[in-house]
Formats: structure tokens, sequence, C-alpha cells
């Protein structure tokens, strides 16, 4: 089971039939969660939704404190466009603004290990959002494009992830990172029992 995170996203539906495709879901509010009953799922890993609003725009303290607490869970996370600057933002990253930009944009992998696998090492997603983020410390860098620095990233030693880019309406290659995300929780999950 993956735990979806509505951070705020109007086509949410979107990105739970494209986890549905790989894994059972279930979906919480991010302002609204509580972890007992999120465990109560037996979850196998978290995916941060996409959000219509610009990191640069908001006060993220509220978002924070609540991906802090998803943290304590220990489980691999995945962030995905907002969820990604959120994820980001939680661990150090800084904010930059970025102009406002929806439209494919071509993707090169940097590091193909886990979440690229499958994959050409230039890929096209969509891109549907504004702002972007830095690195953040203790993250590696995995994938980038002439629009971002931060395209994708990984927190080193252990299976937390952000894209900027939109899995859920890049087509076939959103569908193959959610599948390979949801292989990695699998694993990850089954050598911590």
């Amino acid at each position: 089971m993956i735990i979806i995170i509505n951070c705020g996203y109007s086509s949410i539906e979107k990105l739970e039939e494209l986890v549905d495709i790989s894994s059972d879901f279930q979906t919480f509010s991010l302002l609204d969660i509580d972890l007992e009953e999120i465990k109560s799922f037996q979850p196998i890993g978290i995916v941060l939704s996409h959000a219509h609003f610009s990191i640069n725009e908001i006060n993220p303290e509220q978002y924070i404190s609540k991906i802090q607490e998803l943290y304590t869970l220990d489980l691999p996370i995945l962030g995905i466009g907002v969820g990604h600057h959120l994820l980001g933002v939680a661990f150090g990253a800084q904010v930059s603004y970025q102009a406002y930009k929806n439209e494919v944009v071509e993707i090169g992998i940097i590091e193909t290990a886990e979440l690229f696998n499958k994959l050409p090492e230039v890929i096209h997603m969509v891109k549907d959002n504004a702002g972007t983020i830095s690195i953040p410390p203790h993250f590696t860098l995995l994938a980038n494009s002439d629009w971002s620095i931060n395209e994708a990233m990984k927190k080193i030693d252990e299976p937390i992830y952000g894209t900027q880019f939109i899995l859920e309406v890049s087509g076939n290659h959103g569908a193959v990172i959610m599948e390979n995300f949801v292989d990695i929780s699998q694993k990850y999950v089954a050598k911590q029992t």
C-alpha cells in the first residue's frame, strides 16, 4: 500500500490513477495527517503530491512540520512537483524564484540507479510549476534540465526522492518512475522486516 499525501492538488485523481497501476493506495490530506491511522494501512511508501501553488508564495512551515512527521515513519518517500519542493525545504533546500512553466521539458538523467531504471539518459517530462529549489544538504542530484538544476534528487543512504516534473501527466516515462518507486518501497520494507 502506497500512501498518497495530497498537498493541495486539484487533479489528485490523476496521481491516484498512476499509483493504482503499481500498488494499492490510500490518500490523506497533508495538513490533516494522522500517523496512527496511516500506520494502520501498513504502508510501504509515501508519495507527496503536486499542488497548485508556488513554493515562493507561501509560508511552508505548516507543511514542513507535517513532512517531518511523515519522515518518522521510516518509509521511502517520493515528492512530485510542489511535493518535491516541500520535501527539499524540509531538509534544508533554498527556494529560488522561477517563472511558471507548463510544458514538456527535456530532462537529463545523471544517476540512473533505482528511480530511473529502464529509462534512457534523456527523457521528456511535463513541468507544471513555478519556483525551484537547491539540492538540500545530504542529497544527491539525479537529473537536471536547462530549466532547472534540481529536476530530481535523492537523500544519500535513504530512499527519499523528489522530482520537479509531474509524473502523472508525463506518459509512459512517468509510469515507469512510479513503478520503480513502488519496487524500491517493497524492497526497503522487506529488508526492514
